[in-house]
């Protein structure tokens, strides 16, 4: 400024010179230049049109498209209690001994056996491979009448019971009384939920010689008890597997179907997807029914159809370990969205076996069935009512406030968001108090979105190049304010006959703007 004051100021000089002083009396000089000074700037981009919370849900595509995506797990539930192994009770056993003089005897060996075929009680499966997770074997035993000099032994076996490290069958020599764990063990059997239970009197090698009279008898109990699986293979059986209550008819909050928008906004989405993906580890055929499925919101419910329509029959594995996954289209997707619900409800049961008699299943302990909400939305549509807002510091410490005439406001705006609406701009103190707004309502229609094509790919940002005048207060607010907070209200672009197009919002895409003051001074000097 006062190098300026120091110009016209030589310029009079100048004129000095050639004017005659007698003729003429200079008292002062006043100019108006103009200047521009730069006050804010900053840029909105698609991250600002979605609540912070839906960060995490957020993905990008290849060409920069941006998604939302969501994946809840609605139902997590296993059959395992579908299958149930009971205790065995005793099995007793009553052994002749042969009568006689027993000579004394170096070597061991068996003498009397008795065997019988033990249905384990399971229904209705028909199991033909259990791996046993726990489980054990009782015996107790006891001759009769006693005799202390004879030496004896039960020699215990169930070939369907294979040892999991060798191959080899169950055989176990004992005396006495006592417990057979069972977890080392498979039970493989061609006749379903059936074993044979053989036990056999071992004469014991003996120093001297021993005499046993007649109706000696060797009793043997057994009883089998706590028996559980790691898997079993076989006939699962036509079944309803049921999910606890609490599962079943649970609710759960979700954050998707447009919600992640500001509040306020009117969004219709053009390729969404919802679905549920079941998945299962059983291996066996399987029916799931949703007796229940809607979407709910303060008072008002929507029913969700399904495609296939329930009950749904579902993909299951082949083999051990391994799962397979069933998607289930939802089909008024769009309906769904727009009737922005909180909450999910559901009533889900399983069907196994359906109308079969037989066939070869399998289920693992750790097997489960696990029904996952998806939800694809491509933020690819129409919008209104789209609400950004950013802040920016402001310093006019470089300008003499007292030395403006008038002012307008320097807007530039590049725009690629597909969106165009309204922009204002608040001036604040330090603490976010309000002072003032800078624009009248008249004045704040500016943003110009960015053109579309058909597929609703960016052709060519908008551009908006503008001064505004200001009011002399409004100036006065303005080196009052330390804050700037632009909001705008955008919507989005429209075809050249006024129709709203579909359009997409790209990663890279954002609006630009830069602010400046634009000054026409009042500058005076006194000779």
């Amino acid at each position: 400024m006062k190098r300026l004051i120091l110009w016209l100021l030589f310029g009079l000089t100048i004129l000095s010179c050639s004017i005659n002083g007698d003729q003429f009396q200079i008292k002062g000089v006043e100019s108006n230049p103009t200047l521009v000074a730069p006050i804010a700037y900053g840029d909105l981009s698609i991250s600002d049109l979605l609540k912070k919370s839906d960060s995490s849900h957020i993905t990008v595509g290849s060409d920069g498209l941006v998604s939302l995506i969501y994946d809840q797990n609605l139902v997590s539930h296993d059959i395992r209690n579908l299958v149930d192994i009971p205790d065995i009770g005793n099995k007793n056993f009553i052994l002749a001994v042969p009568k006689g003089t027993y000579p004394a005897n170096v070597n061991d060996y068996t003498s009397t056996t008795s065997s019988q075929s033990v249905d384990m009680g399971i229904s209705p499966e028909k199991l033909t491979e259990i791996a046993f997770k726990s489980g054990s074997l009782t015996y107790t035993m006891n001759l009769t009448p006693s005799n202390s000099n004879f030496n004896y032994a039960a020699q215990i076996s169930i070939s369907e019971f294979k040892s999991k490290a060798t191959g080899a069958s169950f055989v176990q020599e004992v005396t006495g009384s006592g417990t057979i764990p069972l977890s080392d063990y498979l039970f493989q059997s061609a006749v379903a939920n059936t074993f044979t239970l053989k036990v056999t009197l071992v004469i014991k090698k003996n120093s001297s010689s021993s005499t046993v009279p007649i109706n000696t008898n060797l009793n043997v109990t057994i009883s089998f008890a706590g028996m559980d699986f790691n898997y079993v293979k076989g006939f699962l059986g036509d079944q309803v597997a049921p999910i606890p209550p609490k599962v079943d008819s649970a609710s759960i909050n979700i954050q998707a179907f447009g919600t992640s928008f500001q509040q306020g906004a009117s969004v219709s989405f053009a390729q969404p997807t919802i679905s549920l993906n079941v998945t299962t580890g059983y291996g066996v055929p399987l029916k799931v029914t949703f007796a229940k499925l809607e979407a709910q919101k303060s008072g008002s419910t929507l029913a969700m159809q399904t495609n296939p329509v329930s009950p749904i029959t579902v993909a299951y594995p082949t083999v051990l370990g391994d799962s397979a996954t069933t998607s289930v289209a939802i089909t008024n997707v769009n309906q769904l969205i727009n009737f922005a619900p909180t909450k999910l409800f559901y009533q889900v049961s399983g069907h196994i076996n359906q109308g079969l008699s037989s066939g070869n299943n399998f289920l693992a302990d750790t097997s489960k069935m696990n029904v996952k909400l998806h939800v694809a939305i491509p933020l690819y549509g129409k919008a209104s009512n789209i609400y950004l807002k950013d802040t920016v510091d402001l310093d006019l410490s470089n300008l003499d406030q007292t030395k403006i005439d008038s002012a307008s406001l320097k807007a530039t705006i590049t725009n690629q968001l597909p969106l165009d609406g309204n922009i204002q701009f608040i001036l604040t103190d330090a603490n976010y108090v309000f002072i003032d707004s800078l624009l009248t309502a008249s004045q704040t229609n500016i943003i110009k979105g960015s053109t579309v094509d058909a597929n609703g790919e960016l052709q060519s940002p908008g551009i908006t190049n503008t001064f505004i005048p200001l009011q002399l207060n409004t100036i006065s607010d303005i080196f009052k304010a330390k804050k700037i907070i632009i909001k705008t209200r955008l919507n989005t672009s429209k075809s050249s006959a006024g129709v709203a197009v579909d359009v997409k919002f790209k990663s890279q895409y954002k609006i630009d703007f830069h602010l400046g003051l634009k000054t026409t001074l009042k500058l005076k000097a006194t000779f």
